[in-house]
């Protein structure tokens, strides 16, 4: 983020949190960038796209205040929100054509590769950024449908928070009429921002538990877990989408042998990624993240946009073909880490670190403790509005994230989207 003295007309708002301070310590670092979900709407081709989206963000930024904030004083121990004065759109949100003698599949992720490897700036020329951007991709070949690309910095929100968005935008998209004239430039709402999640959920750790954070681990000559941890980091995307019939052997063979899909998912990755790799690997750590808003109280709602995510880690050892007993043991972590209900968690154990910058740099050169990071944030956004009549109508989604220099070595990103297939974006 550029470094600028405050201006007088932003308006100081509360700390940030230690999860949104991790995100945004790591972010000005260089370590890890954004994330981004991205969604494919099909159009009646009645209704123009730019005033229908300008028309949906100003209403989405009226309600939600972390839209028009930044996170300030990064290089300091002590970091805070500010809020942006007003925001103009058209620096926001930037419209392109594909390239026709490409598939849109393979244009999207050189564009969400190119995205996930450009921080953010708080500045264009005279104008005031906030810590999220959108292109709309207008496809060729592909008559009356167009590409929404989501991407935001993790101390505003988590993917959950930025499938709500997608949501929202999609409602508020097919309600415009054309007879309201959408405004460029947005006045930001003077909101209270919504409290960071150590203040709204238990994530109290115990003394083994800090010890094992707090303490470095060099892993065994037989783990796997890519090159050591260093910057810059150069993202890599690819994307792949599961036909509706590969999605439907996937969930069937998930419940016939009661495992969640997420669960199997994970077991498969630590599968494959061995089916890679010579023999001398026989072990594999696998992140996984889960959402913590199912434990959070009022005012945090569904359509609530913050960072309430909490991860576990599950170990995998070399077997010549895929077993269930991986699955099962995945699913077990998962119902045991849930039923903590964010106790024990590497999110509860940020609160104890006072100089997160020397903390994230202490980490470089060090080799990482696991190979790859799931994240599925499941299956949403069934209900159309306006039904086959809408004007605006999501078809497919795809969620993505920047690569890290300090976590795992492939991050794996997972959604089902309103046509009922899975798509994964692989990062590395």
């Amino acid at each position: 983020m550029e470094k600028q003295s405050l201006e007088p007309t932003f308006a100081k708002l509360r700390p940030l949190g230690h999860a949104e301070r991790y995100s945004a310590t790591r972010s000005d670092l260089g370590i890890y960038l954004n994330v981004a979900l991205t969604a494919r709407y099909k159009t009646s081709g009645k209704v123009a796209v730019k005033p229908a989206l300008f028309h949906a963000l100003t209403t989405l930024i009226a309600k939600h205040p972390i839209l028009s904030t930044i996170p300030w004083a990064t290089e300091t121990t002590k970091p805070y929100f500010v809020r942006l004065p007003t925001l103009d759109l058209d620096h926001v949100v930037s419209f392109f054509e594909d390239d026709a003698n490409e598939e849109w599949r393979d244009f999207v992720d050189k564009v969400l590769e190119k995205e996930h490897n450009t921080p953010f700036e708080s500045r264009a020329g005279t104008s005031l950024l906030p810590f999220w951007r959108l292109s709309v991709i207008n496809h060729l070949n592909i008559l009356d449908t167009f590409t929404l690309i989501f991407v935001f910095h993790h101390s505003l929100m988590d993917t959950q928070s930025a499938h709500s968005f997608h949501q929202e935008l999609e409602e508020y998209m097919h309600r415009y009429s054309g007879q309201d004239l959408p405004v460029n430039t947005v006045i930001c709402p003077s909101t209270t921002l919504l409290p960071p999640l150590e203040e709204m959920c238990n994530l109290s750790i115990s003394d083994s538990f800090h010890l094992s954070q707090s303490t470095y681990h060099e892993p065994s000559p037989e783990s796997w877990t890519g090159a050591p941890q260093s910057t810059p980091v150069k993202t890599r995307f690819r994307s792949i989408w599961l036909t509706e019939k590969d999605t439907r052997v996937l969930r069937n063979s998930s419940m016939r042998n009661k495992c969640s899909v997420t669960a199997t998912l994970q077991a498969l990755l630590a599968h494959s990624i061995f089916a890679a790799l010579p023999s001398q690997y026989t072990i594999l750590q696998g992140d996984c993240a889960v959402s913590l808003r199912r434990f959070l109280p009022q005012p945090i709602e569904a359509t609530s946009l913050g960072c309430y995510v909490g991860s576990l880690s599950v170990v995998y050892h070399r077997k010549p073909t895929f077993d269930w007993d991986d699955a099962f043991h995945t699913k077990k972590a998962i119902r045991e880490t849930l039923a903590m209900e964010g106790r024990d968690m590497p999110v509860g154990y940020l609160s104890s670190i006072s100089d997160m910058r020397s903390w994230m740099r202490e980490k470089l050169t060090k080799k990482r403790a696991a190979a790859f990071e799931l994240s599925n944030i499941g299956t949403g956004l069934n209900a159309k509005p306006g039904g086959d009549g809408s004007h605006f109508r999501i078809e497919s989604m795809l969620f993505s994230q920047s690569s890290s220099a300090c976590s795992a070595a492939i991050k794996i990103s997972v959604i089902t989207g309103p046509d009922g297939n899975i798509a994964l974006g692989f990062s590395w």
